[in-house]
């Protein structure tokens, strides 16, 4: 028989071990003592609750408080969490915990282990720049439990939330929760996050056609905000002049380039705005029947070619595949609790579980989301294996819950 090919380990790859170092026991038990998580709580503390939240998320696509009840007695997470003060707790204590628990100890340990990966992995530049995205996604709830917006017909008393995040480097994610109907515009979300966003001159903000206000566009190149969006195929605007010549290097495999341009745009009527932007225009070379045949990039970048613009909007694509990760395979289709507290933790620990997972798919060249889940969670039962076969005490403690858990009613 032949033997089986292995990959050989590059020394770019990171281990589930290193990652985990993103989030040590240490910084986990500072922040609750410094923030009084725990204060009068005698079970789930607040590591206890973050870790049972991350081993759900971790070893399932789709949680509810019954399942973490049962990952709760689970003998792998025992060892994850071995201070635990109580053999069971039921369904509806972990959600009293989640609606109670102060969800700045999640909020804190969320910055710390986004500012460290930063630091640790990040860099990633297109054309110089550090490109960041933004959408937004909306999740269904229902009205008698959460305020949520009301979009299309709601005679069934269902409304949405919704979740405008920031995507870069290939694995950092921020995310902002709306649930009122102010944000259902995208014109306020996006803007409100864009413009809370921390920025500077080496950062390039992408979004799509549902920020189109030339008022926002006006204001972003006031406060110096670099961006790069897409806007209707034949807007109107006031040409001032040619901007990049076309030397025959512009073309792509499926673009044609028809023209770079200064430009002033009109905002209605016969209104213009006095700021100039680039405007730049492709002609698909295969367009889909029924879609847009010219591509008409907006931008207040003007030191790289156009084609590279057309790149960095292409690259927002990257946003839609992270809500398609999240949506299959991190629970982000629906809240195991419809509170406003519960959902803010369960938000902070999903956005922490899924940087983990993306970083490792990353630094170790992994293409399928899917399997890059499956490999961190294997990875990290074989770690904790590994640690206790090598730990006497840990050995015992886990043949003692594995008898607990098979021999249970």
């Amino acid at each position: 028989m032949a033997k089986q090919s292995r990959k050989i380990p590059q020394e770019s790859d990171v281990s589930v071990k290193e990652i985990l170092e993103l989030i040590p026991d240490t910084l986990i038990d500072e922040l609750a003592e410094s923030l009084a998580v725990d204060k009068w709580v005698k079970k789930l503390k607040g590591g206890h609750i973050f870790k049972l939240i991350l081993f759900s998320l971790l070893s399932s696509e789709r949680i509810s408080l019954r399942i973490m009840e049962d990952n709760f007695e689970d003998p792998l997470f025992r060892i994850l969490a071995p201070a635990l003060s109580v053999d069971e707790v039921r369904w509806t204590g972990i959600r009293d915990r989640l609606i109670n628990v102060k969800s700045s100890f999640f909020q804190k340990l969320y910055e710390s282990v986004y500012t460290r990966a930063k630091e640790l992995y990040g860099g990633e530049k297109l054309a110089g720049y550090h490109i960041k995205k933004y959408d937004s996604t909306m999740i269904a709830t229902f009205s008698h439990l959460l305020e949520g917006m009301k979009v299309g017909n709601t005679k069934k008393g269902k409304t949405q939330t919704k979740i405008t995040t920031e995507f870069s480097d290939d694995f950092l994610i921020q995310m902002e929760f709306f649930k009122d109907q102010e944000h259902l515009s995208e014109e306020t979300a996006l803007k409100e996050v864009i413009d809370a966003a921390t920025s500077d001159e080496t950062d390039i903000h992408v979004f799509d056609k549902g920020l189109k206000s030339r008022e926002t566009f006006k204001s972003f190149d006031d406060d110096k905000i670099k961006f790069v969006t897409r806007i209707h195929e034949n807007p109107r605007y006031e040409m001032v002049a040619p901007y990049w010549k076309d030397d025959g290097q512009q073309d792509s495999e499926d673009l044609e380039f028809i023209q770079d341009s200064i430009v002033r745009l009109y905002k209605s009527g016969h209104k213009i705005i006095d700021q100039k932007f680039r405007l730049i225009q492709y002609h698909l070379k295969h367009p889909v029947k029924g879609k847009d045949k010219k591509l008409s990039f907006l931008t207040n970048v003007w030191d790289i070619e156009a084609a590279s613009v057309a790149q960095i909007y292409k690259s927002r694509w990257d946003i839609e595949v992270l809500f398609r990760f999240m949506k299959q395979e991190m629970n982000l289709t629906h809240f195991v609790c419809n509170e406003p507290n519960a959902i803010e933790v369960m938000l902070y620990c999903t956005m922490i579980a899924s940087m983990l997972i993306l970083i490792y798919k990353k630094k170790n060249n992994i293409k399928s989301y899917k399997k890059a889940k499956i490999r961190f969670f294997k990875e990290l039962v074989y770690l904790i294996f590994l640690d206790i076969l090598e730990n006497p005490e840990e050995l015992k403690r886990l043949k003692s819950n594995l008898k607990k858990y098979v021999k249970r009613e």
